[in-house]
Formats: C-alpha cells, sequence, structure tokens
C-alpha cells in the first residue's frame, strides 16, 4: 500500500502529519507554505499558486493556470493516484471556504469508489470515506474514551449517508448501534454517536457513506 499525503492551503494539523508516514507528500498551491513552516520539502508541489503568491523553484513544481475545469485538489490527487498510491490523506482541505470543503470531500468520495483507502484531516477532526464498492469499514481498537480531549469533537462519531440511500449499515461498539440499517442522505440519523471504551466498527454493505470522528481517535484506528 503506498501513501500519499496531499496538502492543501487552509488549516493544517502540523502534529498529526509529523506522526504519519508517507511515501509520497504532495503540496497543493498555498500548502506549501504550510510544508516548509515544518521543515517538510515535497516530492511534488502543484497549483496555479494564487493562494501562495509564487510560484516555487524546482524540477518538482507543477504549474496551471488559475482559469481551469479541475481543481489544484484535483490536479495533484490525478498525480497520486497516476503513480499507484491507494492510500491518501488529505490536509489543509476542511476548513474556511465551504465551496472548496464540498469540492475535496466530493474528491474523496470519488477516491473511496475507485477503492482507495481515503481520509481526510482537519484541525481536530478526521474524515472517511467508506464505500461498498472498497473500502467498507473503519475499525477502532478498545481504548479509554475519557482519553479523548473535551473539546467540541469530545467523543463524538458520525457518520452521514452520500449520494443516495446507504444500505446494510452497521455500527458496533458505540453508545448507539446500528445493525444493517437503511440510511438516507437527507436524514440526520448518524450525528453524535459516541465511543464507549469498547472495540467498535462502521460499516456499509451498499453506498458510500462518511464517517467523521476526533482527530485523537486516529491512533485507536485497528
Amino acid at each position: 500500500m503506498l501513501r500519499c499525503a496531499l496538502v492543501g492551503a487552509v488549516d493544517f494539523n502540523a502534529d498529526h502529519f509529523s506522526s504519519e508516514r508517507f511515501d509520497l507528500v504532495i503540496a497543493v498551491d498555498g500548502g506549501y507554505r504550510s510544508l516548509m513552516s515544518i521543515g517538510c520539502r515535497p516530492d511534488l508541489v502543484v497549483g496555479d499558486f494564487d493562494s501562495l503568491g509564487f510560484v516555487p523553484e524546482g524540477d518538482d513544481v507543477l504549474r496551471f493556470p488559475a482559469e481551469k475545469d479541475a481543481s489544484d485538489m484535483e490536479l495533484a490527487l490525478q498525480g497520486a493516484v497516476q503513480g499507484g498510491c491507494d492510500y491518501l490523506v488529505f490536509y489543509g482541505a476542511l476548513s474556511q471556504r465551504l465551496d472548496h470543503t464540498l469540492a475535496n470531500i466530493q474528491l474523496m468520495v470519488g477516491c473511496a469508489r475507485q477503492g482507495l483507502r481515503v481520509f481526510g484531516v482537519g484541525p481536530d477532526f478526521c474524515l472517511a470515506v467508506l464505500d461498498a464498492g472498497g473500502w467498507s469499514s473503519l475499525s477502532f481498537d478498545a481504548f479509554d474514551e475519557t482519553v479523548l480531549p473535551d473539546a467540541a469533537y469530545g467523543r463524538f462519531i458520525s457518520m452521514f449517508s452520500y449520494g443516495g440511500t446507504a444500505k446494510g449499515v452497521c455500527e458496533t461498539g458505540l453508545k448507539y448501534p446500528l445493525d444493517q440499517a437503511v440510511v438516507p442522505d437527507d436524514v440526520s440519523l448518524g450525528l453524535s454517536n459516541e465511543f464507549t471504551g469498547a472495540a467498535s466498527c462502521i460499516s456499509v454493505g451498499k453506498g458510500t457513506i462518511i464517517v467523521t470522528f476526533p482527530s485523537a481517535a486516529w491512533v485507536y484506528l485497528s
């Protein structure tokens, strides 16, 4: 499994990034500044560089025009997938401008539907996309749930259907279990479930779901 980090221009969780190992690191426009601030030279730099404000030097820089049909993140993603990466983590992609956030989530959904493992990492939360045609489950080892910071995301783990009704949705080891549930994409059924300390799992049998959880729970992914 080849792991790739795609680093966008907005809020960058440097601690999370620094704790992970990646085979390929791609800076997406202003994400170059975030990486350089922690002394990390990316393997590839992609963008039109409107948010960065200058064009970095080097043979590893791919510059695109500002007027185009694909976002800088999508162009960077194409490079990662063509390079054989099948485990993708998006940083600096889930805050500030809502339109960009939604666009990046759509890109993640596209990855999941190709059978790729895909996550997004925000300032204090993570996002995973599961699809029945590929990576269809997300599991956590048992842990003391009281170690999770008492912050906005606390012990909450939420699940939402995307792009149609999800079927065969199961949630085990959480406060509110589901067993082969049918979850439409226009309800709030999956909001604010909670870790209990037990080993837990969310899975989908048909369709696509998005799962959000506190970034502090990442280390317990199994």
